[in-house]
């Protein structure tokens, strides 16, 4: 069966977002995937990620130049489209997203009003449309998500993304290496990272971060100072997955906001504890005192970190829980079937 996916490019990679990434390279059996990239390049000037004026102007601009471009299928049964790449898809469709849309507009574009209100009846009234057959999340607070929205509670079902398990590619070091990944310095928790691995370090002498992701110019001199801050503004796939990934211990990220991390995901398939915040989704995937932990509060981080840092034993137990984890919840051949499931389900008409 020939599926088309519709998908944004990842303005870091130029390639496929990680999420589609993932889909596409695990693809089932007998499923062949061809790829309908979203020909709006990303506004440079403008995150993704954050609410501002440049995010609303490109986000306002790149829906009018897709209403001039649409894939077009030849031979593909489905059309399977990521996160908002929204258009007049002309065969059955099935939708993937990890959040419903008042998670997404509460976040990126401000609170309640007429704005919010037509955006949010827009969003719910096309999911509802018969086109859409199927909307795939990734947790069950999505999911819960899109049916208080008004989505049809039968078209929602819940595939993690596949991952395979990447611990054989650990190295052997003698420090104990703390990573943090975030392209938003504030919405992924930067400032707090710093700031609780500066206090850390005053009290362990064996302990190093690896920062990967951009730093505000007033930050930048007492990072690059630090003799134990490695700061990598920018790393290629290779570098983070064959060289950063396999030389960290422990996964930090105290995020204010995250529908799904699939950082959190990555790291666990290392082996690697994780140390998050205690919102959304992200208990679904870390649980607190197996394969890692999650809190809300610099003093909670810190305590944390520290248990990790100072016990060998915790450390490798929720190493190996995290695998195992990854084993369980997240097996390409088992994500595979249950994709499967619903791409028969949609071509056969329920």
């Amino acid at each position: 069966m020939k599926v088309m996916l519709v998908s944004e490019i990842d303005g870091r990679t130029n390639r496929l977002r990680r999420g589609p990434y993932l889909r596409y390279k695990f693809h089932p059996n007998n499923i062949e995937y061809t790829i309908f990239y979203d020909i709006i390049p990303p506004f440079k000037k403008a995150s993704q990620y954050e609410y501002n004026k440049d995010t609303m102007i490109a986000t306002l601009s790149r829906l009018i130049l897709k209403g001039i471009s649409q894939p077009i299928p030849k031979d593909e049964k489905i059309i399977h489209s990521f996160f908002w790449n929204f258009y007049l898809y002309s065969k059955p469709w099935v939708h993937e997203n990890d959040e419903s849309p008042s998670q997404f507009l509460d976040q990126y574009y401000g609170g309640k009003g007429f704005t919010y209100n037509v955006a949010l009846d827009f969003l719910t009234y096309y999911l509802n449309s018969s086109p859409c057959r199927a909307i795939i999340t990734w947790s069950e607070w999505a999911r819960k998500g899109f049916i208080k929205d008004g989505v049809d509670s039968s078209k929602v079902v819940v595939i993690p993304p596949p991952m395979q398990i990447n611990s054989e590619k650990r190295i052997n070091h003698r420090d104990i290496n703390i990573l943090f990944i975030g392209r938003d310095f504030i919405r992924k928790g930067g400032d707090i990272a710093l700031k609780v691995f500066l206090k850390l370090a005053k009290e362990f002498d064996n302990i190093n971060l690896f920062y990967v992701g951009p730093i505000p110019g007033n930050i930048k001199k007492i990072v690059n100072n630090h003799k134990n801050i490695y700061h990598y503004e920018k790393l290629s796939d290779d570098e983070l997955y064959n060289k950063i990934m396999p030389l960290s211990d422990i996964t930090f990220l105290p995020t204010r906001y995250d529908a799904y991390a699939l950082t959190i995901l990555e790291s666990m398939s290392y082996g690697i504890p994780v140390v998050s915040s205690n919102i959304n989704s992200i208990n679904e995937t870390i649980t607190h005192g197996n394969n890692g932990f999650v809190g809300n509060y610099e003093e909670e981080y810190e305590k944390y970190i520290s248990v990790l840092i100072t016990n060998e034993n915790i450390r490798k137990s929720f190493s190996e829980n995290s695998v195992q984890a990854i084993k369980e919840r997240h097996d390409p051949v088992i994500i595979g079937n249950e994709l499967i499931k619903v791409y028969e389900n949609v071509i056969s008409g329920f």
